[in-house]
């Protein structure tokens, strides 16, 4: 089902494709810190961002929610 969405979006694109590799890693700090990364906290964007990622339900199943610490050693975020 997947497969056939990408394969629908990119047939719509008509033109060049690129797959980039990515090798994910996080802070070893709180949820809200890794997704802030530096940056002054804006509640608007915070949430859209959260939106925008679907990551609520996963803040919800982690113990301090945002600012549970997450990173190599700590709770691993869902995903």
């Amino acid at each position: 089902m997947i497969l056939d969405i990408i394969f629908l979006y990119v047939a719509a694109i008509q033109g060049s494709v690129a797959y980039v590799a990515q090798q994910a890693w996080i802070q070893n700090a709180t949820v809200r810190d890794n997704i802030l990364f530096g940056k002054p906290f804006d509640e608007q964007r915070y949430n859209r961002i959260l939106d925008a990622c679907a990551l609520r339900p996963d803040l919800q199943i982690l113990p301090a929610g945002d600012a549970t610490e997450i990173g190599e050693k700590v709770t691993n975020a869902v995903g």
